[in-house]
């Protein structure tokens, strides 16, 4: 009997072995097929609890939700994202007003039931008088050869404006019933501030502004918070105004906001004069706030990377508020925190084939204009981003027929999604709500503004059982303090929702092919 020597006998077990495991080793579909209930809820039922207050920015729950992020990372064994660091710091300035009065035509608004606010000056006693003009949509923008501002000076003047777009009246124009940037009230007040304006009140009507007053009111009673570069400006206040209020200020003057609404819908509208000073006062409070950022890192072979992102902040508590006074914000953002984390997780499990670099980025600040994320793209490398994925209040309920991109359309996104939706026998479909503009409401806009294709992926709205409870939560139970943790969710749509980008992600590594961005945008690029 022929004998083998030790070194062969070695050899031929260990390749036996490495065989074997080749063979056996999990692919990332299997592994995303075995997602656990347990791995899924844990971080969304963590920040969605009491004791994190609602997660405001330079809150203790918010310092919490950093703190609590920053540790998953380092469990995870991930590597700091900026500059040897898990946090990238950034200062705010918090304004918070004790009531707004606004007065004009001898009539008196009040705070929170007429009008709402913020001043934007550090000033602790703020009263200014200015003359008031109506200024349509105030938009301009060359994409629609659209000017409502015209060659009018409004320097120093308190602009009045609507919010969305004349496509909104009109499908022949803009992009019809879908909002488009220029319709988000984001947008009219950077215009307003662009112009020299003193103050800018939006006009607030449930149809245009996609939500109710009582959504209003919970987001511009607090503190309002605003990063250095959106303070350089003339802009002392500013707020929205309820319509039936203001035709109370007209009606004295006598004149017709429906014939101002009429005019405005045209091409050729001229921003109006009204004839009337408003005066605008209050007792005003400031600080610094000194948020953070949460980021790490997944290195792959190359350093060009992909952006994941989920806002970790919501809005707080509010101590006037009676009975249950937080807002946990659970799905909004807790759920699509939790979805990132387990994306996270499972691309680390699968690191070795990772063409692609990850960048997870807990961003903050985003109920207050997306701070955050337009901070970390302002102060990042952003020449080896090659695509932004962000996660934003993930369902929870059962499984969808279907599958989204928000903004996929924007760019290359739309039809690789298209093809994932269609390889594992899924509809591709559109939010019913894309009329509210949701695209430019969350951190993946921050992103698309510098040219990087960015997209907000989730399971559709159209569950198998017929229900659309994700429909019903944006209606019903969005930016309230209904918005907590519910240990009966069924977490299927969150569970598509990781499967379908980590498939995403292989695609894109194993092709390296990553997104284009299209051309024709509808939104202003920033340079």
């Amino acid at each position: 009997m022929k004998t083998v020597s030790c070194l062969s006998a070695i050899l031929i077990v260990s390749s036996m072995f490495s065989g074997c495991s080749d063979q056996s080793r999990e692919t990332l579909e299997q592994r995303s097929n075995r997602i656990t209930r347990a791995e899924m809820e844990s971080i969304a039922e963590l920040l969605g609890h009491d004791l994190y207050e609602g997660r405001a920015p330079g809150t203790r729950g918010g310092d919490l939700s950093e703190i609590y992020l920053r540790s998953i990372f380092k469990f995870m064994d991930m590597e700091p994202g900026v500059d040897g660091s898990y946090f990238q710091p950034f200062v705010m300035k918090g304004f918070s007003n004790n009531g707004v009065t606004l007065t004009a035509n001898e009539t008196e608004l009040k705070y929170i039931d007429d009008v709402v606010g913020t001043f934007t000056v550090e000033e602790e006693s703020v009263d200014f008088d200015r003359e008031a003009v109506f200024v349509g949509f105030g938009i301009t923008t060359d994409i629609w050869d659209w000017d409502d501002y015209k060659n009018m000076d409004v320097a120093n003047k308190i602009v009045i404006t609507r919010v969305n777009d004349p496509g909104m009246y009109n499908a022949d124009i803009f992009e019809g019933s879908t909002l488009t940037y220029f319709g988000r009230w984001t947008y009219h007040i950077e215009e307003a501030a662009r112009r020299g304006a003193a103050g800018v009140l939006l006009i607030h009507t449930d149809q245009s502004a996609g939500y109710d007053w009582n959504v209003v009111k919970n987001s511009w009673t607090g503190e309002e918070l605003y990063i250095n570069s959106d303070l350089q400006n003339s802009l002392k206040f500013r707020g929205w105004i309820k319509e039936s209020s203001l035709r109370k200020l007209l009606d004295v003057q006598h004149i017709s906001l429906d014939e101002l609404y009429e005019g405005s819908h045209s091409v050729d509208f001229q921003p109006i004069e009204l004839g009337f000073n408003i005066n605008i006062a209050g007792e005003n409070s400031f600080r610094d706030v000194t948020n953070r950022n949460v980021v790490a890192e997944i290195p792959g072979r190359t350093e060009e990377r992909i952006v994941l992102s989920a806002h970790i902040d919501h809005l707080g508590l509010d101590p006037l508020k009676e009975g249950d006074n937080i807002y946990n914000g659970a799905i909004d953002n807790g759920t699509a925190v939790g979805a990132m984390m387990v994306v996270a997780k499972v691309l680390k499990e699968f690191q070795e084939d990772l063409h692609y670099s990850v960048t997870i980025l807990g961003c903050n600040a985003e109920e207050s204009g997306l701070l955050g994320s337009k901070y970390y793209a302002q102060n990042t490398d952003r020449s080896n981003i090659i695509a932004n994925i962000n996660f934003e209040s993930t369902p929870v309920w059962g499984a969808s027929k279907s599958l989204m991109g928000i903004g996929a359309r924007f760019s290359d996104f739309e039809e690789m999604i298209k093809d994932l939706a269609q390889q594992n026998n899924l509809e591709y479909s559109s939010f019913s709500l894309s009329n509210q503009g949701l695209f430019y409401r969350s951190d993946q806009f921050s992103f698309a503004r510098y040219g990087i294709p960015s997209v907000w992926i989730s399971a559709g709205e159209d569950e198998l059982s017929g229900e659309k409870n994700y429909t019903e939560f944006w209606g019903k139970d969005y930016h309230t303090v209904r918005d907590e943790f519910d240990p009966e969710w069924e977490l299927e749509g969150m569970k598509q929702t990781i499967q379908y980008v980590l498939l995403l992600i292989d695609q894109i590594n194993k092709t390296k092919s990553p997104p284009e961005l299209k051309t024709n945008l509808p939104f202003p690029m920033e340079e």
